[in-house]
C-alpha cells in the first residue's frame, strides 16, 4: 500500500545535501469524504517537493462515519440542517470558508451538493488499486475529486467503477460483489484510533503526529524530521 512521491530535484538535492539518504515512510489517515483532506493531500505533495528529501506516503483508511449517514438520501446541505442542526447561515460560513481555502490550493470544492455518503466502498477501490500497484496518491486524488469537484454518489458501484483510478471497470464491479478490503479498511480506520487519531488529515511518522489542515511549511518540516530520524 504503498505510493513514492519523488523527483529529480529532490534527489539531487539530497544528494547535494548528503544529509537525508533514507526515504522516510509517512503514514497519512484520510477519508475521501473530507474536504482538508483533499487540501492537504495536495499540500503534503508539495512539502515533499519543498522539502529536498525523499519520502513515501501509505495511506490508511479512517471513516469520519464509520456506521454510514443517517436514513435517507441527502446532500451535505440538507443533511448540515437535519442531521447536524446548523443554521443556513452557520452552514453558509462553513462552507464559504471550506471553498476558499479550497481555491487558494487550486481546487473546485462545491460542500452543498455532495452527498453524505458511507466512505468504504470507496476506500475498499482506493484498497484494490493500491494491491494492483497503482498510482495510489493518483487513485486518491480522482477520488477525492469525483467526491468534492464532481459530486459524484460514491455510494453507487456502477459510478465508482468509472473513477479513474487505474483499474478497469468490471474488476470495480466485481468488488460490490464480494466483502475483499472490507476487513482491511476497518483495520486501517481501528488502528488510527488506537492511535489517538480522531480528525483527519492525521500524517504519522513513528510516535509523532501532526494532524488537521496544515501548511505546506509546517508538513515540510514534519516530512524534514522524519528523515533525520530515519538517516
Amino acid at each position: 500500500m504503498k505510493s513514492t512521491v519523488s523527483t529529480a530535484r529532490q534527489k539531487a538535492a539530497s544528494a547535494r545535501e548528503g544529509d537525508f539518504v533514507t526515504t522516510a515512510t509517512l503514514r497519512v489517515w484520510a477519508d475521501v469524504l473530507c474536504p482538508w483532506r483533499w487540501m492537504g493531500h495536495r499540500r503534503l505533495a508539495q512539502a515533499i517537493a519543498e522539502s529536498g528529501v525523499p519520502a513515501r506516503i501509505e495511506h490508511r483508511s479512517f471513516l469520519l462515519g464509520p456506521d454510514g449517514p443517517g436514513p435517507g438520501r441527502r446532500r451535505i446541505a440538507e443533511t448540515a440542517a437535519v442531521e447536524w442542526g446548523m443554521s443556513p447561515a452557520e452552514w453558509g460560513s462553513r462552507r464559504d470558508r471550506i471553498e476558499q481555502a479550497g481555491r487558494a490550493d487550486g481546487l473546485a470544492i462545491r460542500m452543498d451538493t455532495a452527498w453524505a455518503l458511507d466512505s468504504r466502498p470507496a476506500h475498499r477501490v482506493l484498497k484494490l488499486a493500491a494491491a494492483r500497484g497503482l498510482d495510489e496518491t493518483a487513485a486518491w486524488e480522482a477520488m477525492f475529486a469525483a467526491h468534492l469537484r464532481d459530486n459524484l454518489d460514491l455510494a453507487d458501484w456502477g459510478v465508482l467503477a468509472e473513477v479513474e483510478t487505474g483499474l478497469e471497470r468490471d474488476e470495480v464491479l466485481a468488488l460490490g460483489d464480494n466483502e475483499e478490503y472490507v476487513a482491511e479498511v476497518l483495520a486501517d480506520h481501528e488502528e488510527g484510533q488506537a492511535r489517538g487519531i480522531s480528525s483527519v488529515p492525521t500524517v504519522v511518522h513513528g510516535d509523532r503526529l501532526l494532524a488537521g489542515a496544515r501548511s505546506v511549511g509546517e508538513l515540510a518540516e514534519f516530512v524534514r524530521a522524519a528523515a533525520k530520524a530515519v538517516a
